[in-house]
């Protein structure tokens, strides 16, 4: 009889995936009734013998009187009992003994006392099975609801019967079963009698979205579900070979999607199309939602063993997970897929967390342990790695999120949280899993916070070779690359990788990542080329306490830059045993990085990338990347890649960068990159500089003698225009008293406004021009003082220095003095050389020309400047053009 139908009444009031849910199983538990029924339908109608109690059943005598078959029966009965009479002899009594059943009942006959007593065992034997099947009904055997382990016949549905809706074991006997995938409700262990004894094999003729056992409940409800102990055969050979995984999480051998509380023990998959076996969420199709998206966490599969497993022939990965949290992989065995592509032994894929895997193996894979995201998922992290072995991958461990390699790539947001610890890989050669790739005995890329401790790496011959048997042998065993960061590899054994580029390489550019640290390592009798290889740009890079001992070539270790901190590292029998931003050392040097003081009192480096050396009197090095060097008195170095040197009192520009102050006192910079000398002992004042050099447009402001020169420059200076205006540049000028103005027909021109000027005169750069004394011919007058300071020990120093004397009569009227080349009425003219001229009409080289408007036009007659170029031609629309001409000092009556 079938069960009572159970629903579930009570429904969620918040329509969501439980809500979903719900009616899912109510969904599943009509079903199996209605299909029960069906089959106790068709039972009763053939083979059922205890359908109906005979009083139940009409019967027509034949004087067609109704009765029913109980009351005929009993008739009959009746009539049978009294057709002979007992005998009345001496064993009267006996006879009548024997007429008393078992239950204390007198009959009349003996007949009838048989009958009676065998009826009622048969009756009470039946009730005991059906009451002992009703206690054992949670265990039953696939067989018993017509499973054919010989593989013959098709299996799958003997399997839905026996497991109905749940809440049931079902075991298998030794054999093969013919399957089409098999759905596994909750509360159900499927067990067989072992790897290799008992086998699922999916049918030749299945299709390829096949699934061989995964769970009936997508709705991410699904719980309670135990896989043990068979192999499952994806046959994926079948058809011909004409198969390919139908997409998604189709076609795997076992998969878990949206299932909580899972477990997969002792079970072998072989010959998948896809997965061997895959811990997903609840659908179908992976999910690409985006970096940084997660499916919802109703649909995650949790709390998920997987456990002394085996996976070969997949096509895809043996062991993966998908979207899932809390899953524990254990003991487990992956080897040997099928060639064609990125198919690894084990692989923690999109979106998962907080895995756990310990005491695996993997063999021959492309990656044995692959811990990854796509491009448009997030990444799994806080993933957990013990006692793992890997013999013979492309890529033993491959750690990465791909899309977020490259300079242009989008930085992941969810690739974090890896570590490693008592792993191995032994021997990662290419072998043909994955066509034209490089083997690596650990790759990391994009992650952050990977930490990688007591890691063995033993390579050998095969390591370089190429898919056509040649050797690549630039490519580094361990690789820490595109913008991983925050990385501890601790513990490191590396030997045998003579074909190796490097041992070690932490890749730099433009895509580098930043923070790792390499302590505690050994390499032996390995890379020929280098051991230890820091790429560009690397610049937070900590390399302590390593041994290395190389074959007689090569460099031991070698960095491209000296950003690096060095501690107790050693390298010999290499060529040359460090090579540090290009330079090679006898030995690998010590090197310490971050704030560094040196023989420095009464100061110091603030900043974690600053230095402060022979320095005194509560001098600092404040920025990173700026520094102090034999100073005092107060002096400061402000601003990134700046520094005061062999100077007292003096101070760069907080906020600004590239400024240096050499042999000064009392010097002050204005910004970015000044180089500057000078001397005042009034405090730190720009005033006080001497010598003002300029880096970026090559500028030297000095109150001595100047030496310069520029292409197509010319010998310049300083006047003021006539309007108080700016003139434009190629304007040709003409003096006005001590003014200049715009030259005119007939004027005699001064020259040219010049931005290409050489050589510049008659600026005022540092103070006004009153400010000291002059004599009559404008020289500024200068008489030499003993100035006398005292160090933070007391030290007593004194130097005779030759000053400008002040000004007694000269009152500052501006708090910051403006020079000329800042004030918009001072133009630089150009009087002598090569000057871009604008001209009106038609010119060509050779032509003379001469002003009108301050622009200049062909007068082959009586012009003034000879047309040395056409640089821009004359464009009505402006108004001008635009031609060099050799520009010389023009006298009254003269001109060319």
């Amino acid at each position: 009889m079938a069960k009572k139908v159970n629903l579930q009444k009570k429904l969620s009031d918040v329509f969501d995936r439980y809500h979903v849910s719900q009616h899912e199983d109510n969904y599943h538990v009509i079903e199996q009734y209605i299909n029960a029924n069906e089959v106790e339908r068709e039972l009763h109608k053939t083979t059922e013998k205890d359908a109906h109690l005979s009083s139940q059943i009409k019967h027509l005598t034949r004087h067609n009187q109704k009765t029913d078959v109980q009351s005929e029966l009993n008739y009959l009965h009746e009539q049978n009992e009294h057709l002979i009479m007992g005998n009345l002899g001496n064993g009267q009594q006996e006879v009548r003994g024997s007429r008393v059943s078992m239950d204390a009942i007198q009959h009349n006959t003996l007949d009838a006392r048989l009958y009676h007593d065998f009826l009622r065992e048969k009756n009470d034997r039946e009730k005991g099975y059906e009451e002992l099947k009703g206690k054992i009904n949670r265990v039953v055997n696939v067989d018993e609801f017509g499973a054919d382990p010989t593989g013959v016949k098709d299996s799958t549905e003997a399997f839905h019967k026996a497991l109905g809706s749940g809440n049931v074991q079902v075991t298998m006997s030794a054999g093969t079963y013919k399957i089409y995938g098999i759905k596994l409700p909750s509360n159900t262990r499927l067990v067989g009698q072992g790897k290799d004894i008992t086998t699922l094999r999916v049918a030749d003729d299945a299709k390829n979205d096949v699934i061989g056992v995964t769970n009936a409940n997508m709705s991410g409800y699904a719980k309670n579900i135990s896989i043990e102990s068979f192999t499952v055969n994806g046959n994926k050979w079948r058809q011909n070979r004409s198969l390919e995984p139908a997409g998604g999480s189709l076609s795997s051998g076992i998969r878990l999607a949206g299932v909580k509380h899972g477990y997969v023990y002792n079970v072998k998959t072989v010959d998948t199309l896809l997965h061997g076996i895959d811990v997903t969420y609840a659908n179908d199709e992976y999910y690409y939602g985006g970096d940084g998206s997660r499916v919802s966490e109703s649909l995650e599969s949790k709390y998920i063993h997987i456990d002394n497993c085996e996976t070969t022939g997949h096509g895809d990965d043996g062991i993966t997970t998908h979207h899932s949290r809390y899953l524990l992989i254990t003991n487990n065995y992956s080897h040997h897929p099928t060639p064609g592509g990125n198919r690894n032994g084990i692989e923690v894929d999109d979106g998962s967390q907080f895995v756990f895997l310990s005491d695996n193996r993997t063999e021959h894979c492309f990656g044995g342990l692959e811990i990854k995201a796509h491009e448009p998922a997030s990444a799994s992290n806080g993933v957990v790695v013990n006692n793992h072995l890997d013999i013979g991958s492309t890529r033993s461990y491959n750690i990465r999120h791909i899309g977020h390699h490259r300079s242009t790539d989008k930085k992941t947001k969810t690739a974090f949280s890896v570590s490693l610890s008592n792993c191995m890989s032994l021997n990662p050669k290419y072998n043909g899993v994955y066509p034209d790739t490089t083997a690596r005995a650990m790759v990391i890329s994009a992650y952050t916070n990977v930490l990688v401790s007591n890691f063995t790496a033993i390579g050998d011959g095969d390591f370089a070779k190429k898919s056509d048997g040649t050797k690549d042998m630039s490519m580094p065993a361990i690789a820490v690359q595109f913008m991983a960061q925050n990385v501890v590899l601790n513990g490191i054994n590396v030997t045998g990788f003579k074909d190796a580029g490097a041992d070690i390489r932490f890749f730099g550019g433009n895509n580098r990542g930043e923070n790792y640290v390499l302590s505690n390592f050994n390499i032996y009798n390995s890379s020929n080329s280098i051991g230890v290889a820091s790429g560009g740009k690397v610049y937070r890079f900590k390399l302590s306490n390593g041994n290395i001992l190389g074959n007689g070539s090569g460099i031991g270790v070698r960095l491209t830059n000296n950003h690096s901190n060095i501690h107790g590292v050693t390298a010999n029998g290499y060529e040359t045993n460090a090579q540090i931003a290009g330079k090679k050392y006898t030995n690998v040097p010590t090197v310490s990085k971050g704030g560094f003081s040196g023989g420095t009192t009464g100061g110091g480096a603030i900043a974690q990338r600053s230095a402060a050396i022979a320095s005194t009197g509560g001098s600092y090095a404040h920025s990173d990347r700026s520094w102090i060097a034999g100073v005092g008195a107060n002096s400061q170095a402000y601003g990134s890649r700046s520094a005061v040197i062999n100077s007292l009192e003096s101070e760069t520009m907080p906020g600004a960068y590239c400024q240096t102050i050499v042999n000064s006192r009392g010097v002050k910079s204005p910004g970015n990159y000044h180089f500057l000398l000078g001397y005042g002992t009034d405090g730190a004042k720009y005033e006080n500089a001497t010598i003002d050099m300029n880096s970026t447009n090559g500028d030297i402001k000095s109150k001595g003698n100047i030496q310069s020169g520029q292409n197509f420059g010319d010998y310049a200076e300083y006047f003021e225009s006539q309007s108080g205006q700016p003139i434009p540049n190629g304007t040709i000028v003409a003096l006005d008293g001590r003014y200049i103005r715009k030259a005119q027909e007939g004027d005699i021109p001064l020259g040219v406004i010049s931005g290409t000027a050489g050589v510049i005169l008659g600026d005022q750069m540092f103070h006004h021009k009153d400010k000291f004394l002059k004599d009559e011919f404008g020289v500024t007058l200068t008489e030499k003082e003993l100035k006398e300071w005292t160090d933070d020990e007391g030290n007593t120093y004194s130097e005779e220095v030759e000053v400008p004397i002040p000004n007694p009569d000269y009152v500052e009227y501006e708090d910051d003095y403006i020079p000329r080349s800042k004030r918009p009425e001072w133009n630089v003219v150009g009087l002598i050389g090569q000057v871009f001229v604008r001209f009106r009409g038609e010119l060509q080289a050779n032509d003379y020309i001469k002003p009108q408007a301050g622009i200049g036009y062909r007068d082959n007659v009586n012009g003034f400047y000879r047309v040395q170029e056409i640089t821009t031609p004359y464009d009505s629309k402006k108004g001008y053009g635009v031609a060099v001409c050799f520009i010389h000092p023009i006298t009254k009556g003269g001109n060319k």
